[in-house]
C-alpha cells in the first residue's frame, strides 16, 4: 500500500492486493497467478467483428476522469510479468461446507479438511460459515460492538444471474435492499465504529444504500470513493463510458460511521480521493482494507488491535470475525503456497 500525491495535501491510495495479504498470512503466500490481469486483446487481435454501435454510442464513450488519469502517469512502471502457470479454477468448483464455527488462537497457522478440500486457517483468525441473512441468530456469540465493519453485500445483478445459469456454482445468494435493510447493523457498532461498504456502480444501489441503508443500521456517511481496477499494465481494465448502465472499470466503497460520532470522526479519510489495484481474477475478492482505515480508528484507552468483523466475507484475515455462506471459499489450500 502506499500514497500517490499531487501538490495538495489529497491523494490516491495504491492497493497490493497480493503483498497485503501475504503480510498478513506470512506463512503462506497467495499464488501470484491469481493476480495476472492482463490487458483484454482488442476485436481486431482476436479477428472478431466490432459490436455494431447504436446511434448515440459515440455521444455515451467518454475520456477517464482526469483525475485518474492523473494518478495513472504517478504509479512506478508494473514489475516484469513471468510466464503464468496453469492454476486450477478450484474457486468454481462446488462448496459443500455445512454451517459451522472456527477460529485459530495456536499462534500459527492451521489447516482444515473437509472432504477432500482442504482449507487454510491464519492465526487469530475467527469464522462462522453461516448465512449473513440469519445474523440475527450470532449476535450472543459475537462482541457487544466492532471497531471496524466490512461488508460486501450481494446487490442484485444481472451479471451473477448470468454466471448461475451457466454453471450453478459460480453464482452466490444475492439479496435486495430490504432483505439488507433487516440486518441488525447497528447492533454490532459503537460511536467510534467505522464501516466500510463495498457497492456497485449502479446508480440505484447507491441511492438505496445512501438514503435507506445507512440510516436504517444507524450509520452517516463519512465518505465515498471510487475503486479503479487495473491491469497488469497499469492501465485502466477498460475506459470508463458516461452510459453508466454498461461495465465500468471501477467500483464504490462507502465508509461511515455511527450517527452519535463526532461530527468531524474519520474527517481525514476525506483527503483519499480513490483507490485502485491491480484485483484478483476471482470475482468480488476484494483488497483488505485494514492497513488504510487502522489510523482513522479511534481505539480505547490501551487497546493496541481494533477488533474487527467482516460479513459476506469470502476469505479470512487475521484479527477479523468472518462471517458468510463461503467464508472458506478462497482459503482453498490449492490457491497458496505453503
Amino acid at each position: 500500500m502506499f500514497k500517490l500525491r499531487r501538490e495538495t495535501d489529497q491523494y490516491a491510495l495504491y492497493l497490493d492486493h497480493r503483498k497485503l495479504i501475504n503480510e498478513a498470512y506470512k506463512e503462506f503466500q497467495v499464488r501470484p497467478e491469481l493476480f495476472q490481469f492482463e490487458t483484454k486483446k482488442s476485436h481486431k487481435e482476436l479477428g472478431s467483428k466490432k459490436r455494431k454501435r447504436k446511434a448515440n454510442d459515440e455521444d455515451s464513450l467518454s475520456q477517464p476522469d482526469p483525475q485518474i488519469v492523473e494518478y495513472l502517469d504517478l504509479l512506478p512502471e508494473p514489475p516484469p510479468i513471468g510466464e503464468a502457470k496453469p492454476l486450477a479454477k478450484c474457486w468454481e468448483c462446488a462448496y459443500t461446507l455445512p454451517q459451522l464455527h472456527g477460529a485459530n488462537k495456536s499462534g500459527r497457522m492451521q489447516r482444515f479438511q473437509y472432504q477432500e478440500d482442504v482449507y487454510l486457517i491464519p492465526d487469530r483468525a475467527c469464522f462462522y460459515n453461516h448465512n449473513v441473512d440469519q445474523l440475527l441468530t450470532l449476535l450472543p456469540q459475537l462482541l457487544p460492538a466492532y471497531d471496524l465493519i466490512v461488508m460486501d453485500p450481494p446487490w442484485r445483478n444481472k451479471y451473477i444471474r448470468r454466471l448461475k445459469k451457466a454453471k450453478k456454482e459460480l453464482g452466490y445468494a444475492m439479496m435486495d435492499t430490504d432483505q439488507l435493510a433487516l440486518m441488525p447493523l447497528s447492533k454490532l457498532i459503537h460511536p467510534r465504529s467505522l464501516v466500510a461498504i463495498w457497492c456497485t456502480n449502479s446508480g440505484q444501489h447507491q441511492t438505496a444504500l445512501e438514503q435507506q441503508l445507512l440510516p436504517r443500521w444507524n450509520l452517516r456517511l463519512v465518505h465515498k470513493l471510487r475503486w479503479y481496477k487495473l491491469n497488469t499494465d497499469h492501465q485502466l481494465i477498460t475506459s470508463p463510458q458516461a452510459d453508466l448502465t454498461q461495465k465500468q472499470p471501477y467500483e464504490m466503497l462507502y465508509v461511515a460511521c455511527h450517527v452519535n460520532a463526532a461530527m468531524d470522526y474519520g474527517g481525514n479519510l476525506q483527503k483519499t480521493q480513490l483507490l485502485m489495484n491491480i484485483p484478483s481474477i476471482v470475482h468480488s475478492h476484494k483488497p483488505p482494507l485494514l492497513d488504510w482505515l487502522r489510523e482513522h480508528i479511534v481505539l480505547d484507552e490501551g487497546q493496541k488491535e481494533p477488533n474487527c468483523l467482516e460479513l459476506f466475507a469470502r476469505y479470512l484475515q487475521p484479527q477479523f470475525t468472518s462471517i458468510g455462506m463461503e467464508v472458506l471459499k478462497l482459503m482453498d489450500e490449492r490457491l497458496y503456497i505453503v
